[in-house]
């Protein structure tokens, strides 16, 4: 018989082989997560006909002479190339960006996967689709996730309940504005003034001066005249400052000038109304000239304006409770805090102050209870109404800012009341965040993925699956983005990576190859022929 018949037959069968791949490629190029697989040929055993010889003296070396007997497999590899990424919608579907493979167990046994068309089963675990296995990774624990621990099955919950949790501290953070001040203002101005036959007006302006309740007063007459009474000589105005307390009580009225300064109605001096004087401790008259008297009934004050925030406090049931926190100046860089509760009794701390820096920083807090005392504690108890525990809050004021700009108050309070899982996210790490009817968003766990030193060498399972092999290496687990591992895409799939093009041309190839190997057969079948046909 001869080698070239055996030869054609090898032929054959590695064609018809790839041509088994080549199909098998093309039958799942829509397949989620499918790997592709291609043939390399090689030939097998070759039979020498004739060895070598070196060179002798003047005579050349011969080659040898050898006669192949057909080819066969060299390999058939998994092609780990990424597939295209197709956007789905569904939260729980996700793909794989870089290397890396989703892990999923049958519950004794892990395997390996790209293809993330996860659901969740009626047990809340997250399990992949096509084959009902679980997802693996790292469950959380009151939000925290430990990633040293061992692997478990996913479980999102929905419905889940998380227990309510009091609140023991808020904090105050943002801006008080150091301009905050009273407004004071004269009712009837100008200031009408009359001495017998003689009459005046005199305009009292009162501005700020950027100290707390201190205003600036400027005199001038708009009708009259003001002279200093030394010398009769006409002045265009007088000045001063006018300083009250936060209540609006006159602390002190202080001229600009030593001076003494007269009003006359008509011409100097012949028409003299009297002398312009101040007394802040005569509420009845703290600005006079002569019989003419300004009392405190004349002036319109308006206290500074309380900066005030509201915040939702947690009792120890769950229950929700309003704390009102106001913000009152009280004097340069000195604030009083105090705190209102219109559904809670308060037992301990209700009032203090705040002392700034002359830098706007918090430089004292002193915290007191309701009958002016010093609190032994900074902490806030309450009685709550009902079966709940008292609650015990500590404000922390240390963050707070006193500057020039305008007030902007931010809080923020641990505590939540009950609340049950309703939705979930999962983002590029693999970390899937729960989303509660509370409000509240706290981790459920995290997926764990997979890479391998050689990832051609996994073993196919069905599904789509992969196992370790013996020359694929051990899974190395870990984090999304982390050693070599890629990141995750959510509401994401990967689509596999056949490439149809390539497919057809390696089919059109494979075809041309076993059309020729069929052509061996058939002319060593005719060589035979002439042998067998020489006997007749």
């Amino acid at each position: 018989m001869m080698r070239s018949l055996y030869s054609g037959v090898t032929g054959l069968r590695t064609h018809q082989t790839k041509m088994d791949v080549i199909g098998n490629n093309i039958a799942n190029v829509n397949t989620v997560g499918y790997k592709g697989s291609r043939v390399t040929f090689q030939e097998v055993l070759t039979q020498t006909l004739r060895g070598p010889s070196a060179p002798q003296g003047e005579k050349g070396g011969i080659n040898p002479m050898q006669v192949g007997l057909g080819v066969g497999l060299g390999t058939i590899e998994t092609v780990h190339s990424p597939g295209n990424l197709q956007g789905t919608n569904n939260t729980s579907d996700l793909a794989l960006e870089g290397d890396g493979f989703f892990i999923v167990s049958n519950g004794t046994k892990n395997f390996y996967t790209r293809a993330g068309a996860f659901t969740l089963e009626n047990n809340a675990r997250l399990v992949a689709g096509n084959t009902g296995m679980v997802v693996m990774g790292w469950r959380a624990n009151k939000g925290k996730i430990d990633t040293n621990k061992s692997l478990e099955a996913i479980e999102i919950n929905k419905g889940e309940v998380i227990e309510p949790l009091a609140t023991s501290q808020i904090t105050y953070n943002g801006n008080l504005d150091s301009r905050t001040t009273g407004k004071l203002e004269l009712k009837a101005n100008p200031w009408s003034l009359t001495s017998g036959a003689n009459n005046a007006r005199l305009n009292l302006a009162l501005e700020p001066t950027g100290n707390f309740n201190e205003f600036k007063y400027v005199l001038s007459a708009t009708a009259g005249k003001i002279v200093k009474a030394s010398d009769h000589s006409l002045v265009e105005s007088v000045k001063g400052t006018i300083s009250l307390d936060a209540n609006g009580t006159v602390l002190d009225i202080t001229p600009d000038s030593t001076d003494t300064f007269s009003v006359w109605g008509g011409e100097v001096p012949a028409s003299a109304i009297g002398d312009i004087t101040t007394d802040p401790s005569n509420i009845n008259a703290l600005f006079s000239v002569g019989a003419n008297n300004l009392a405190w009934s004349d002036f319109r004050f308006e206290k500074a304006q309380t900066a005030v925030t509201a915040v939702q406090v947690i009792d120890s049931l769950g229950t929700e409770h309003e704390i009102v926190m106001k913000f009152i100046n009280k004097d340069n860089n000195n604030w009083q805090w105090e705190i209102e509760t219109p559904n809670l009794q308060p037992l301990s701390v209700t009032n203090g102050e705040i002392v700034f820096t002359a830098g706007g920083a918090v430089q004292n807090i002193s915290y007191l209870n309701a009958d002016g005392s010093t609190a032994i504690s900074p902490t806030m108890r309450f009685g709550v109404p009902g079966d709940s525990d008292v609650l015990t809050v500590y404000p922390d004021f240390t963050k707070l800012n006193q500057f020039a700009q305008g007030t902007d108050l931010k809080r923020d309070q641990n505590g939540f009341k009950m609340g049950s899982l309703e939705n979930y996210l999962i983002d590029s790490n693999g970390v899937i965040t729960g989303i509660y009817s509370n409000g509240l968003n706290r981790a459920l766990g995290q997926l764990a993925l997979a890479n391998f030193a050689n990832p051609a060498g996994l073993l196919r399972a069905p599904g789509t699956l992969f196992e370790e092999s013996s020359n694929s290496g051990v899974a190395q687990i870990g984090q999304a983005g982390t050693g070599g591992r890629g990141s995750i895409k959510p509401s994401t799939l990967e689509m596999s990576n056949v490439d149809l093009s390539q497919e057809f041309t390696e089919m059109i190839v494979t075809q041309r190859g076993f059309q020729a190997n069929s052509r061996i057969i058939t002319t060593s079948d005719e060589m035979l022929q002439e042998i067998v046909n020489l006997r007749r």
